[in-house]
C-alpha cells in the first residue's frame, strides 16, 4: 500500500475506492472557460455535482488542472467531505496557464513542480496541501518537435524520479512519444497514465488496428491508458472505442485502462452552464462525474463487460497505478 496526498491530507491507497482518474474541479472557472460574474452559481454547482457523485458511489476525484483555485478547492472539501480530491501541478499545452508558467525554463518548470509536491502551492503552503500527480500535454504525434512541451516532460520525468509522483499526459495523440522521453529522462512509466487516447482526430491515420498496435506498445512498457469519450462519437465512434477497449482485454492488457470523464464546463454571459460541446452536441450535457456510473458503466455492460471489469477500471487500476512506486 501507499500513502497519497489529498486536499484533506494523506490517505492510504486502499481509501481511494471509486476513482475518477481525469477530472476537472472548476469552482473557478476550470480550464476551458469562465464563471466572471457567476462566481457564487458556479461554486454551487460544483458543490451539486460533487455531492452527485458521492451519491452514486465515487469516492476519489484526480484534478487535471495544474493550477487548481486552493481557496475554492478547499471551500468544495469542507462541504463535501466525503469525496478524496488529489490535485496536479505541472502545465497544459503551449500558450495555455499562466504567464509565469509559460516563461519558466526547463529548470524553473522541474523546480515548480517539486514545489508543488513537496511544500504546497504558492501562498497556501501552511494549509499542508501538496500535489498528488503531475500534469503534463503534448499535441504533436513527436512530442519534441514542440520543445517548449518537450521541455515540461524532462522536468516531469525528473520531479516523478526524485520524488515518486505519477504523471498524467493529454495525450489526444502522440502518446507512445510522449512514453519514450519520459523514459528516456527516468520516469517509471509503470506510474505514467496518458488521457484521451481513443480520439480518432489523434490517430494520424492509421486505422483502428493500427492504433491498438501503437497504443500496446504503452501497456507493454507498463504504461496506462484512460478512457473518456462516452457520448462523445463525434471524436471516437462508440463502436470503435468499444472495440479498442475489447482488444486491450483479448490481449490482456485490461489491468492497463482507466476510465473518467474529463467533465468541465463555463458559464455564458446569461449565466447558462455549459459542459464541453454541449453546445454542437447537448448530449454531453449530461457527462458529469455521477455520469460515469449511471450512464458509460451501463453503456459498456451492455457492451458485454463484466461488473469486474468496470470495477478493474475504476478500482483496481487506479489504486495499483498509485501504488506503483511503493511496489518496487
Amino acid at each position: 500500500m501507499a500513502t497519497v496526498p489529498t486536499v484533506r491530507g494523506r490517505i492510504d491507497s486502499s481509501q481511494l475506492g471509486v476513482t475518477l482518474v481525469h477530472e476537472h474541479l472548476c469552482p473557478g472557472g476550470g480550464p476551458f472557460g469562465s464563471v466572471a460574474g457567476f462566481e457564487k452559481e458556479a461554486m454551487e454547482y460544483q458543490v451539486m455535482l460533487a455531492k452527485k457523485a458521492v451519491e452514486v458511489g465515487i469516492n476519489t476525484l484526480v484534478d487535471c488542472g495544474p493550477f487548481p483555485d486552493i481557496p475554492k478547492v478547499i471551500a468544495l472539501n469542507q462541504r463535501v467531505p466525503e469525496l478524496n480530491l488529489i490535485l496536479s501541478t505541472g502545465a497544459y499545452g503551449q500558450g495555455s496557464g499562466p504567464a509565469g508558467i509559460q516563461e519558466l525554463s526547463e529548470a524553473g518548470m522541474e523546480e515548480h513542480m517539486i514545489k508543488d509536491i513537496t511544500e504546497g502551492y504558492e501562498g497556501f503552503e501552511d494549509t499542508g496541501i501538496r500535489a498528488g500527480i503531475i500534469k503534463v500535454a503534448g499535441n504533436r504525434a513527436d512530442v519534441t518537435e514542440n520543445e517548449w512541451e518537450a521541455k515540461n516532460f524532462r522536468a516531469a520525468a525528473r520531479a516523478q524520479s526524485r520524488h515518486h509522483v505519477p504523471i498524467v499526459t493529454h495525450a489526444c495523440t502522440g502518446a507512445r512519444s510522449q512514453m519514450e522521453l519520459l523514459r528516456e529522462h527516468g520516469a517509471s512509466i509503470s506510474a505514467t497514465f496518458y488521457s484521451h487516447i481513443e480520439a480518432k482526430f489523434g490517430w494520424e491515420g492509421r486505422s483502428l488496428e493500427g492504433q491498438i498496435e501503437y497504443l500496446e506498445e504503452v501497456t507493454r512498457a507498463g504504461g496506462y491508458l484512460q478512457f473518456n469519450n462516452f457520448d462523445f462519437g463525434f471524436d471516437t465512434p462508440w463502436e470503435e472505442m468499444v472495440h479498442l477497449l475489447k482488444r486491450l482485454e483479448a490481449d490482456e492488457f485490461g489491468d492497463r485502462v482507466f476510465i473518467s470523464i474529463d467533465a468541465n464546463w463555463s458559464f455564458d454571459e446569461d449565466g447558462r452552464v455549459w459542459h464541453e460541446a454541449e453546445k454542437e452536441h447537448p448530449e454531453t450535457g449530461r457527462r458529469t462525474y455521477a455520469y460515469t456510473i449511471t450512464h458509460a458503466a451501463p453503456m459498456l455492460m451492455a457492451e458485454g463487460f463484466s461488473l469486474h471489469r468496470i470495477n478493474r477500471y475504476l478500482i483496481d487500476n487506479p489504486r495499483r497505478f498509485f501504488e506503483a512506486f511503493d511496489a518496487k
